[in-house]
């Protein structure tokens, strides 16, 4: 069961590689840039879409997670407690029980007692998951920590000022539990390689669709960018890139 379900969600459309005649030489860091400011948004029955193309080029071709990972690309970590015989999950009761067992979330940021993450109105996106049976009865709530890793392209939302500046769009303050997006338009694109363990130099072109239900709504008649980066298997993070301002109005097709 997912840690929290997700209303915004991106899916890779196509992959197209190029084939190359003499192996090329690239960083292992990955590549990317936009194609021509390709960039377009469509409306469908099956939901409203924005679209990018983005070219990329990888030294050892490590791009793409498979849903057989389950391992560093897991979608949240169950955070455990030890005891004299093994381990167990934190859940709800041990937090009312223990509220200052201390959390480390092991990402460099100051370790917090468990009375710091409640799951009261509001309640937390983040670090609760709630477990249901069969019956959608619920049965347990556990303490988890989302695995930014999850993912491997990152897109974010910017949109513009009067004054010229520009403001990070931040779902979360939108979209509340159970309907939470901790992750905004993030999304993941498959193994791009057809042999891993071959780490050859890989570059194409791929053609990202960002599904939504309520772009016109939160978007309106706003100008836009988007700033988009990929990454690799190995954990690097590709250049940053920063598409063309644009409005809705102005990309629909």
């Amino acid at each position: 069961m997912k840690l929290i379900r997700n209303i915004l969600s991106a899916v890779l459309l196509m992959v197209g590689l190029n084939a190359c005649f003499e192996t090329p030489t690239y960083p292992i860091v990955p590549q990317i840039e936009i194609v021509n400011d390709d960039l377009y948004y469509g409306k469908s029955d099956t939901g409203d879409s924005i679209v990018v193309v983005l070219k990329f080029k990888d030294g050892d071709g490590d791009l793409g997670i498979s849903d057989a990972d389950n391992d560093v690309f897991k979608y949240a970590y169950k955070y455990r407690y030890l005891t004299g015989v093994g381990s167990n999950v934190v859940n709800y009761k041990f937090k009312r029980e223990n509220p200052n067992f201390t959390i480390d979330l092991q990402d460099g940021s100051t370790p917090l007692p468990l009375s710091t993450y409640n799951f009261v109105t509001p309640y937390n996106c983040t670090n609760w998951e709630v477990i249901r049976n069969d019956n959608n009865v619920v049965t347990d709530t556990l303490f988890v920590i989302f695995n930014k890793d999850y993912y491997n392209i990152f897109i974010d939302f910017y949109t513009k000022n009067t004054d010229g500046s520009y403001t990070l769009f931040d779902p979360t303050t939108y979209f509340k539990y159970p309907n939470c997006s901790i992750s905004g338009y993030d999304g993941r694109f498959p193994i791009l390689s057809k042999d891993l363990g071959k780490k050859s130099p890989l570059d194409g072109k791929m053609t990202y669709a960002l599904k939504g239900s309520a772009f016109d709504l939160l978007f309106g008649t706003k100008t836009m960018r988007l700033k988009i980066t990929i990454q690799d298997r190995a954990l690097h993070k590709s250049n940053e890139i920063t598409t063309k301002d644009f409005t809705l109005a102005s990309i629909r097709k």
